[in-house]
């Protein structure tokens, strides 16, 4: 396929925030990745992180893949708890509660995949976070992770809540994660459903990104996958993801 021209199409749908058809998807996950890079190289935005996606049984299975994934996060769609995003009605909206750290390190490439310890000394701080999902690729979600992965691994907006540099004691795993909007509970979870351990997560994406050829850079973002599946909201809502003992993140969604 050509890869050029598919990326540049990606990247015109989401600066106009629309959604497109493309006749010609990935035949794989290796064509996927080829138009990701192409698109993060040329969007003309800094990258504030990465995001892992798939991390539970059930999100790869209707992904129709048997490993994670991982996409950018663009500065542009990086938000703080307590922020407003506007979005137009055709906009999914799927709303995920994860674990996100940010770096006080920079991971390189390099011959041997970088241990757990290693990658717990390299982190500044833990974040209650919020993603919104959602593809510019119309049937992206149908076609699974060869289209999905393409789309910037269906990122619309990161939202990351103050984080803590102590946060080694805290339980990541069995925590209770919920989820609100307008007040109302709608989903719970746990971060025993990112790989077992969003730790697991952060190991897995910081080494996939290195064999990649990609340099994880201090200040960035790693947001290891959903505590609490996707969950689809209104075009206008007040939403709190509860972390427990970590603390909120919080975004208000308005009509764009």
């Amino acid at each position: 396929m050509d890869i050029s021209t598919t990326a540049e199409a990606i990247i015109a749908a989401r600066k106009s925030d629309t959604v497109i058809q493309i006749e010609n998807l990935p035949k794989n996950l290796t064509e996927a990745y080829a138009i990701q890079r192409a698109v993060a190289k040329d969007y003309g935005e800094a990258l504030t992180g990465w995001k892992a996606a798939f991390t539970a049984t059930a999100a790869m299975e209707m992904m129709k893949t048997d490993e994670p994934a991982y996409g950018p996060l663009f500065e542009g769609s990086t938000f703080i708890s307590g922020d407003t995003l506007k979005s137009p009605d055709h906009c999914l909206r799927r709303i995920e509660c994860e674990y996100a750290f940010k770096m006080a390190a920079d991971f390189r490439p390099r011959d041997k995949e970088y241990s757990l310890d290693e990658i717990i000394s390299g982190v500044a701080s833990l974040h209650p976070a919020i993603e919104v999902v959602h593809v510019r690729v119309n049937g992206a979600f149908d076609v699974g992770a060869r289209a999905v992965v393409a789309d910037h691994c269906g990122n619309y907006a990161f939202v990351a809540g103050v984080g803590i540099s102590e946060w080694r004691s805290l339980d990541i795993i069995d925590q209770p994660v919920t989820l609100s909007v307008n007040g109302e509970q709608v989903a719970t979870g746990g971060g025993k459903n990112v790989l077992g351990n969003p730790l697991k997560s952060l190991v897995w994406t910081i080494n996939r990104l290195c064999v990649d050829g990609y340099t994880l850079r201090e200040g960035q973002y790693v947001t290891t996958g959903s505590c609490t599946g996707m969950h689809p909201v209104p075009q206008s809502c007040e939403l709190i993801a509860d972390f427990g003992p970590l603390g909120q993140c919080g975004l208000n969604c308005t009509a764009q």
